[in-house]
């Protein structure tokens, strides 16, 4: 497989830079860097695929999978798929926000309705909140995380802590 051509790698560096992902602000001023085994590009069809311990990170996000698929439309980031043994994720979302970290058998991330969709066992951790089901979304415009279980009976879990109040429980005074 060639490696992708010097021009794709420069608009898709532009346009990943210039999307609204939910990282820190300065993180969409950083290169981003692609690692892999081996990677293809079909210019017809701007869909590139990358795979073998495939690391992808701008700034304080960093995803690692065993393969990514990128979708590039009109020279625009248009979405990206990442399938592993896991697919681990991480990212700030803001200076005065807990580290994201997510980890799931398959990661989609849409940059139109900028939602972060993580499944097969997912998992998402922000701080001492966890959230975890079949299918964890995380929609990074509105801040909102839902989660679906599997099946008719499939059960989800949040563990969401009080803010304000030590996660330590209070010791008691004689």
């Amino acid at each position: 497989m060639n490696p992708p051509s010097r021009k794709f790698g420069l608009a898709l560096t532009l346009t990943l830079v210039a999307s609204p992902a939910a990282a820190l602000p300065e993180d969409r001023e950083q290169p981003i860097h692609l690692e892999a085994s081996r990677g293809q590009l079909d210019q017809k069809t701007g869909v590139s695929v990358y795979e073998g311990n495939v690391v992808i990170s701008q700034g304080s996000m960093r995803l690692t999978a065993d393969t990514a698929t990128i979708h590039v439309k009109d020279s625009s980031f248009e979405r990206m798929e990442a399938v592993g043994k896991p697919v681990n994720l991480r990212y700030k979302p803001a200076a005065d926000k807990p580290e994201i970290l997510g980890t799931s058998q398959r990661v989609e991330y849409n940059v139109g309705s900028a939602k972060v969709v993580m499944s097969g066992d997912a998992r998402l951790v922000q701080g001492q909140d966890v959230f975890t089901g079949d299918q964890v979304e995380y929609d990074l415009k509105g801040d909102v995380v839902r989660a679906r279980g599997a099946g008719a009976n499939g059960r989800i879990q949040f563990t969401i802590q009080p803010r304000g109040q030590s996660v330590l429980p209070a010791t008691k005074k004689p």
